[in-house]
């Protein structure tokens, strides 16, 4: 058999030729598919990936592209649902994910989210699973973590263009770090350095979080800045920026960065390096986390599906059911809302050459 990849403005299919075959079961996955991006060519490929390992010939994933754009995210939901499809992954952010939730839930379209980590989402109990922590969790593990290191005066600088994720991100840090901290808020549409070059100049900091979501061109832009007027201060990151989106624009900035990510560093997961490795050996670069959270979805839904499951309701019902998910990177259990908990795993970063960084990442 043959496998196919249909391209249009919208959405790019990736299947199996169906020829003489069942009718396949249709999932939309959605994320940003712009030229040259890390996340939706991640994605892409961790599907084909996916597809191969399975034989998962009786799943047909269309892609659809929201930009990252909540605006752009109404656009691609709203052809998906002309499309027929009542099943979707997402990979979009958090401001994106509250735009079609009301939809998604009038429509009642099971909706698996691998990226967005809104408060927004939890605690409810509708059409919206995740397959990562919500906000609260995240931030109390980044939280937790500085506490340890004592710092006295930390800076963060708050993106608020992305502020369904950055709010409540925001005020559950606060409620979990105990030491001092300075909030200025910032557009990660158009960084304005003067107002950066400030801040360092009448305030001395021990350390810096760069609270962005998924924005990780303006973040290592920021970095570079920061590292030119205090050479050696710790830059936390959030989990979104594990890209190697990041270390293009960051570069040697990274050195003294810590990282949070949902999966552990080299060397302690086989399942994670072997896949890791795998897409860098096939694809050339090192694929954005997401792509993992993306290949678990797949793992979760395809399961559902091989076992009769392909209604939003009955998806639904044997994910609560079932509530624990063996995948190839680690055992998943949902709540009663279908969320799920997880540990963040914090990277170090250094190195003095863009292969250490590289190698460090």
């Amino acid at each position: 058999m043959k496998r196919k990849i249909i391209l249009s403005v919208f959405a790019i299919t990736l299947g199996i030729c169906s020829c003489g075959n069942p009718v396949k079961t249709k999932i939309a996955l959605m994320t940003k598919l712009e030229a040259g991006s890390a996340v939706g060519r991640s994605e892409i490929n961790a599907t084909k990936i996916f597809i191969e390992k399975y034989k998962a010939n009786d799943i047909d994933v269309v892609f659809y592209d929201d930009a990252w754009n909540p605006d752009k995210t109404i656009e691609a939901y709203k052809k998906l649902r002309r499309d027929g499809i009542d099943i979707i992954i997402t990979s979009h952010t958090s401001a994106c994910a509250v735009g079609i939730k009301e939809m998604i839930n009038h429509d009642r379209v099971f909706t698996l989210v691998t990226g967005a980590t809104t408060n927004l989402l939890s605690g409810n109990d509708d059409y919206i699973f995740r397959n990562i922590q919500d906000v609260d969790l995240e931030q109390k593990s980044i939280a937790s973590y500085m506490n340890r290191k004592g710092y006295k005066n930390l800076l963060v600088l708050q993106d608020m263009d992305n502020e369904a994720y950055t709010t409540p991100a925001r005020s559950s840090f606060q409620k979990y770090y105990v030491a001092p901290v300075y909030f200025y808020e910032i557009s990660i549409s158009k960084v304005d350095s003067d107002y950066i070059e400030r801040l360092f100049r009448n305030r001395t900091f021990s350390a810096l979080y760069l609270l962005i979501g998924g924005y990780k061109v303006t973040a290592g832009t920021i970095a570079q800045l920061v590292r030119k007027m205090s050479p050696s201060i710790p830059i936390y990151y959030t989990p979104w920026m594990k890209s190697p989106e990041l270390i293009d624009t960051a570069g040697l900035s990274l050195n003294g960065s810590i990282i949070p990510s949902h999966y552990p560093p080299s060397g302690e997961n086989i399942a994670v390096d072997s896949y890791i490795s795998l897409h860098k050996e096939k694809y050339g670069f090192i694929p954005t986390f997401i792509s993992l959270n993306v290949y678990s979805a797949l793992q979760i839904l395809y399961e559902a599906i091989s076992n009769g499951n392909k209604t939003p309701d009955s998806i639904k019902k044997y994910i609560l059911h079932k509530r624990k998910f063996h995948t190839d990177f680690g055992d998943l259990v949902f709540n009663d809302f279908g969320d799920v908990e997880k540990d963040l795993f914090f990277t170090e970063i250094t190195g003095e050459t863009i292969d250490e960084i590289i190698k460090n990442f």
